[in-house]
C-alpha cells in the first residue's frame, strides 16, 4: 500500500521531533558535566590551602601547640585530605567521561607500584592492627604497558578499601600469572586483594563499580573510588572484579595484560 504523504510528513516530523529531544538531551548531559568539572576545580582550590596552612600549624609556625589542640588539628587534617581525595576522585572520573584524560603510558613494574603502596599504608594497617601482607608467586612476569600513576591509583583505591573496611585480622596483596581467557597463548599478571572484612552481599556487588553506588550503608563512601579504579583498568585492557561473601571477606582481583618475554 503506498505511503501517503500526510503520513509519511507526520513520520518526518516525529523523527525530527525526536532527534530534536535526543539532542537537547545530550546538551544537558554536557553542560551537567561542565558545571561538576568547574565545581570541582573551584573546590579543590581551598581544600588544597586549607592542608598546606594545616600542616604548617602543625609544624608549629604560630608556636607550639598543646596536645588537645594537635589532636585536633591532626583530625582536622585527616578530614580535609579525605575530602580533597573525594574532589580529585570526582575530577578524575569526569576527565575520563569527558574524554579529556590523557593516558601516559610507559613500560611499568606492578611489583614495584604495589611496593610503594604497601609501604604507603602500612601505617594505616598498624594503626588498625591490622597485618598487611604482600606476596609475588615465583617467577612472576610483572611488566604491564600502562600509565604508572593511574596504576598507583588504582591498587592505591584498593588496598585503601581493604583496610578502611576491616576491622581485625589482615590485608594481603598477592601477584601472580594467569592465563589469558581473552588471548590464546597470551596471559595476564593478576593482582588480588583478599581482606577478612564484613564481606560484601551479591546484591552490593551488582553495583560496587557503577558510579555513586557504594553498596550498604556499611561500606560508607561516595562510591567513586571503585568506578574509577574499573574506568583505569578498562583503559588499560585489563579486567577487575570481585568475590565475597557476608562474614567472609573480600578478593578483588584485577588482570592485566602482561609484557610477553
Amino acid at each position: 500500500k503506498p505511503v501517503e504523504v500526510e503520513e509519511l510528513l507526520a513520520r518526518v516530523r516525529s523523527l525530527l521531533r525526536l532527534k530534536q529531544s535526543v539532542d537537547e538531551r545530550d546538551q544537558i548531559a554536557r553542560q551537567r558535566e561542565d558545571f561538576v568539572s568547574r565545581l570541582t576545580h573551584d573546590l579543590r582550590t581551598p581544600l588544597v590551602a586549607a592542608d598546606r596552612m594545616l600542616d604548617l600549624l602543625l609544624q608549629g609556625a604560630l608556636g607550639e601547640l598543646s596536645p588537645g589542640m594537635s589532636e585536633a588539628m591532626v583530625t582536622m587534617a585527616r578530614s580535609n585530605r579525605n575530602l580533597l581525595a573525594m574532589v580529585n576522585t570526582l575530577l578524575e572520573v569526569y576527565r575520563y567521561e569527558a574524554g579529556r584524560k590523557t593516558l601516559n603510558f610507559s613500560t611499568v613494574d606492578l611489583k614495584e607500584v604495589i611496593e610503594e603502596v604497601v609501604q604507603e599504608l602500612d601505617p594505616l594497617a598498624t594503626e588498625k592492627g591490622l597485618s598487611l601482607m604482600y606476596k609475588v608467586e615465583e617467577n612472576t612476569s610483572n611488566k604491564v604497558v600502562g600509565d604508572r600513576l593511574e596504576l598507583h591509583r588504582v591498587v592505591t583505591n584498593l588496598l585503601g578499601n581493604a583496610i578502611k573496611f576491616t576491622d581485625k585480622g589482615s590485608v594481603t596483596v598477592c601477584l601472580s600469572n594467569t592465563d589469558n581467557d581473552q588471548q590464546p597463548e597470551a596471559h595476564w599478571v593478576t593482582m588480588q586483594v583478599q581482606d577478612t572484612g564484613p564481606g560484601i552481599s551479591s546484591e552490593d556487588q551488582q553495583n560496587l563499580f557503577k558510579r555513586f553506588r557504594q553498596g550498604s550503608h556499611k561500606r560508607s563512601g561516595s562510591g567513586l573510588g571503585l568506578h574509577l579504579s574499573r574506568t583505569i583498568v578498562d583503559a588499560h585492557q585489563g579486567t577487575i572484579d570481585v568475590k565475597s561473601e557476608l562474614n567472609q571477606g573480600s578478593v578483588f582481583t584485577i588482570n592485566l595484560p602482561v609484557i610477553e618475554n
